[in-house]
């Protein structure tokens, strides 16, 4: 499912492809919230690094978000897997990964680092597993409805919004800012 797919598929959820309720910029607006939301990623692998022996610090590659596991294949081996690195020697800290001096005797000068990480899904990738499709349409979903909330208290203050109410969605708003503060990187992540 690409961007556009689950544009279609959020008018046909909301029952608005005609953009009575929320105009076409609302909707893009709240799909584009949940495509960003931090459990919209996949498995993925990066290969654009090599060990260097004597150096121990290198950059995360952009495209991971987090990094689980370093495997290592000697370049151009015909080995078909390759083999994972104790987790011990190496730790990521401020986008960076530490190695241990002891990695210099367990991975050899050029050998590729085959880095496991998830890899964070721009709107402009597709989402091919269904269940994290259906999770990003209830995600826009709900966005939509939290935009309706702010329209109600800021354009009908006055005539049809109770206090009761504006609390309310306080509350649901602290709820969400809450959340996204748990899903912030702790200090045991790799990220």
């Amino acid at each position: 499912m690409d961007f556009s797919t689950a544009l279609t598929n959020l008018d046909t959820t909301l029952g608005d492809s005609g953009d009575i309720t929320f105009t076409s910029g609302e909707k893009t607006r709240a799909l584009t919230k949940a495509w960003n939301d931090p459990y919209v990623w996949k498995t993925g692998w990066d290969t654009s690094l090599s060990y260097a022996q004597g150096t121990y610090q290198y950059t995360l590659p952009a495209a991971l978000s987090t990094l689980q596991d370093i495997y290592i294949s000697p370049t151009g081996s015909t080995q078909p897997f390759p083999a994972p690195i104790d987790s011990n020697m190496w730790e990521v800290i401020s986008g960076e990964i530490q190695f241990q001096q002891r990695a210099d005797y367990t991975i050899p000068d050029g050998y590729t680092l085959y880095l496991k990480g998830r890899l964070k899904l721009a709107t402009t990738d597709s989402i091919s597993d269904a269940q994290l499709q259906e999770y990003v349409l209830a995600l826009a979903g709900y966005n939509t409805l939290t935009m309706l909330g702010h329209k109600k208290a800021n354009l009908f203050v006055k005539n049809d919004t109770t206090m009761a109410e504006l609390i309310g969605l306080r509350r649901e708003l602290l709820m969400e800012v809450k959340e996204m503060r748990a899903r912030l990187p702790k200090q045991f992540e790799s990220a």
